[in-house]
């Protein structure tokens, strides 16, 4: 019989608070935007799945810019206004090179497609709009392409009662969530402490408790989202929102 594991990946300690991250649904990336608390600028990082650094922090040039995907080796950046939840501007990234391949102030982003970003001219309300193709940056009509929506891969777990009997003595508080990966079910709580909250990380099958790990300790409050999930590999972010731990299932 298999034995199942838990298995710590990386740790990864940012600058600054993490505000956003996102998954590259072709290549095996992490994207990462940061902000500084003071001036409310944002950075971009890439990671690859084992927690190695892809390319130097992309400091933005206003703290307008926002991370709106990853996308086969390629950051794309939107503008987002004071008073409204985008503006004109758009940017791509490419992660390997760290040069920007795109940038325009001219175009709102609608959509991100497989190789496309959809926008339109930001003094056009409807209508004719382009497609920009995210490697070359090079844009023509939307009407000479076929889009195509990349599936997104992460898994969120879904809170779950009643506990099962094979958790029942382990004094949790709080939801109990829980995700799937293969033949196992993952299952995530809390156990209150003298000091805090612990975030407790297990894993069964369908009748019996196979591991555990403490995965986050000692945290102020519980956290209301514990991870996300690709395929056999679980993100967490830390209560103060400067580290990301990962494991493997």
């Amino acid at each position: 019989m298999t034995k199942y594991t838990i298995n710590k990946v990386f740790e990864k300690v940012l600058p600054s608070n993490i505000w956003k991250i996102e998954l590259d649904s072709i290549q095996p990336i992490i994207a990462v935007e940061t902000r500084n608390m003071d001036t409310t600028e944002a950075s971009f990082h890439a990671f690859d799945l084992s927690g190695n650094c892809l390319m130097s922090p992309s400091q933005a040039d206003g703290k307008e810019w926002t991370l709106d995907s990853v996308q086969d080796g390629q950051l794309i950046l939107k503008r987002i206004g004071e008073h409204t939840p985008i503006q004109e501007g758009i940017k791509i990234i490419n992660i390997e090179r760290n040069e920007v391949v795109f940038t325009s102030y001219e175009f709102i982003l609608l959509d991100v497609y497989c190789g496309f970003v959809h926008a339109r001219h930001r003094s056009i309300s409807s209508g004719e709009t382009i497609a920009i193709n995210i490697h070359s940056g090079k844009y023509s009509p939307a009407l000479e392409h076929k889009f195509e929506i990349c599936l997104n891969k992460i898994q969120y777990p879904i809170t779950y009662s009643p506990i099962p009997q094979f958790l029942k003595n382990e004094d949790s508080t709080g939801p109990l969530w829980l995700s799937k990966c293969g033949q196992i079910y993952l299952w995530c709580y809390h156990q209150k402490t003298a000091s805090g909250f612990d975030l407790i990380l297990a894993i069964s099958d369908l009748n019996r408790l196979l591991d555990k790990q403490v995965i986050l300790n000692n945290m102020n409050k519980m956290i209301p989202q514990p991870y996300f999930q690709l395929e056999r590999q679980v993100f967490f972010m830390t209560f103060n929102k400067r580290e990301i731990v990962s494991y493997l299932v």
